[in-house]
């Protein structure tokens, strides 16, 4: 295990990862996608190599894109990756867009980034067209999809047919590059989940460092495979599955779309499943309802206590036992790695009954992400694990606090970002004397594990000083069978005083289940939930207890990692 420390410390940038590792893995599958067809095309680590190094030569000397920025947009895809490495390995700064994005985000980011070309997808052609009159003249456009140039956009195959034709003969210009492990390369806008998005910089040192964390995290994955669910722009996505996985030379199964990862799933076969707490609890959800329809809920049950009070003595039956359950996940998968968001810790302890590790990731986008996880050894539900490899973790106390131990999460270490993009002031607030300020809040449990308690946006402050975590409340709601998702915050109530409040969506599905064409009225089905926020409101403190609930008639607006857009929904009635 040292050695891949050591290793990793080497290198001199993720150039080292492209020449050196690739080089060595050959005819080793690296990708494994459907690309438009029905069957999948798989990809080895040496044409990864080449059409890198052919598309870098390109990028450099057709259109002279040498430290300039180049946004990609679209589906995760093979062509997205190699946008992205052969972008910060030798040409300029690369900038991910959200590819769900409107047209005038996605516009305003393009000026605000300054960026020279685009890279995009097919499905993004019509929105490209609809801003291309309000971007510069010389914008250079690449299509990941179309087979020729065109009057509109250059062919992103052809073009590394070009860039392979230019080294065959010679031209070694980036091939030669020298990349500077601590210049900027990598552009991110932030989700936006509670403010404008701001411009996080990161550089080839923080993905490397990101490279240990997981290293320690999950160390046996060279022979596994990935597979590729969540947006691929999102540092989470790209860090822990694509970076991670093609320095240890394990394949990645891209998967076509969230309609299609329960089909793609059993099609690719995962080791591993990178996810966000929403897809887990819908996994779950559709595990449980299976059992239910095979009424032998009772009897599985039993057998799920059994065996997992079996395995704590070291006797593990359960992928035995719950086979079945393990094929509608392929049949191999062992890991199930949840993130961006908290997860309730009963979810946890009920998807290991069958089986799966489950590890826990705690990061954030400034953080390259990893901050904190769980490991083979540490694993508590309700906690996010320790500080990960070469990173360092304080909580700076809150005097508000009652038990005053809660504080907001402090981090430092090679994976911070270099700050934020032209917003001095911004990064003078979250970067200080070395420390990132992550505007998380949490607490230390007896075992030196961190529990995340929510943000500090978020906190409710009560008129007598008094502190209520929402997402603490919010986990609670949701376990309600009534309610989809809910969004607890303080209404004002006169001049000083705030009136805690549930904002929930129902759950259809289960509507439907239970009433069939029947629904009650929003009206009954409110006083059914109420009934049953009154008996959470006897478990808590007086202070935190819910006096209202709201219910919504549509979805709360989201980010791409399906959080809920706290400020956009507070502007709504």
């Amino acid at each position: 295990m040292e050695d891949v420390i050591e290793e990793l410390k080497s290198l001199k940038s993720l150039k080292d990862v492209v020449d050196k590792k690739f080089e060595k893995y050959g005819n080793r599958i690296a990708f494994s996608e459907k690309d438009g067809t029905k069957e999948y095309k798989e990809i080895t680590y040496s044409k990864v190599r080449e059409d890198i190094n052919s598309l870098g030569t390109i990028l450099l000397e057709k259109f002279n894109l040498k430290d300039e920025k180049i946004i990609v947009i679209g589906e995760n895809s093979y062509r997205w990756y190699v946008t992205y490495m052969a972008t910060i390995c030798g040409v300029g700064i690369i900038v991910p867009l959200d590819k769900d994005l409107p047209a005038n985000e996605i516009l305003n980011l393009i000026n605000r980034s300054e960026a020279k070309c685009i890279v995009y997808s097919n499905r993004k052609e019509e929105l490209i067209e609809e801003i291309r009159e309000k971007l510069d003249d010389d914008m250079v456009y690449i299509n990941m999809n179309t087979l020729e140039h065109n009057e509109k956009s250059y062919s992103f195959d052809s073009l590394v047919s070009e860039g392979k034709s230019m080294l065959e003969k010679g031209v070694n210009s980036y091939i030669n590059a020298e990349v500077d492990k601590e210049e900027f390369k990598i552009l991110l806008f932030t989700s936006g989940a509670t403010a404008t998005p701001k411009g996080v910089m990161l550089c080839h040192r923080n993905l490397i460092a990101n490279t240990m964390a997981c290293y320690k995290l999950v160390p046996q994955v060279s022979t596994f495979t990935f597979i590729s669910i969540l947006p691929i722009h999102h540092t989470y996505e790209f860090s822990l599955t694509y970076i991670y996985a093609t320095f240890m030379g394990a394949k990645i199964g891209i998967c076509e779309g969230l309609k299609s990862m329960a089909k793609n799933i059993k099609e690719i076969k995962p080791d591993i499943l990178i996810v966000v707490p929403e897809i887990i609890e819908k996994i779950n959800q559709k595990i449980e309802k299976s059992i239910k329809e095979s009424k032998n809920a009772k009897m599985i049950g039993y057998v799920k206590k059994t065996t997992t009070a079996l395995s704590k003595i070291g006797i593990d039956l359960r992928r035995i036992v719950f086979k079945k359950v393990q094929e509608n996940f392929g049949g191999n998968l062992k890991y199930l790695l949840s993130g961006a968001a908290p997860i309730d810790k009963d979810l946890i302890k009920n998807m290991e009954s069958y089986g799966f590790i489950f590890l826990q990731g705690y990061g954030a986008t400034e953080a390259s992400p990893l901050i904190a996880g769980t490991t083979l050894d540490n694993r508590i539900a309700g906690t996010v694990g320790k500080a990960v490899y070469g990173t360092t973790l304080r909580i700076e106390l809150d005097e508000n606090d009652e038990n005053n131990n809660i504080g907001e999460i402090i981090t430092k270490g090679d994976n911070i970002m270099l700050g934020y993009y032209k917003d001095e002031e911004k990064t003078k607030q979250a970067l200080r004397k070395g420390w990132f300020y992550t505007g998380d809040l949490g607490y230390f449990d007896e075992h030196g594990n961190l529990v995340i308690t929510g943000r500090s946006k978020n906190v409710i402050v009560t008129s007598n000083g008094k502190n209520i975590y929402p997402e603490e409340l919010e986990t609670e709601i949701n376990k309600i069978p009534f309610v989809k998702e809910s969004m607890v915050y303080g209404a004002k109530k006169g001049k000083n005083n705030v009136m805690v409040t549930a904002r929930v969506t129902l759950d259809k599905e289960f509507l439907e289940e239970k009433y069939g064409k029947n629904i009650p009225k929003t009206s009954e089905i409110h006083k059914i939930i109420w009934e049953e926020i009154k008996n959470i409101n006897k478990r808590i403190v007086p202070y935190k207890a819910i006096k209202k609930l709201e219910i919504k008639s549509d979805e709360f607006a989201k980010t791409t990692t399906l959080k809920i857009k706290r400020q956009e929904e507070l502007k709504k009635k």
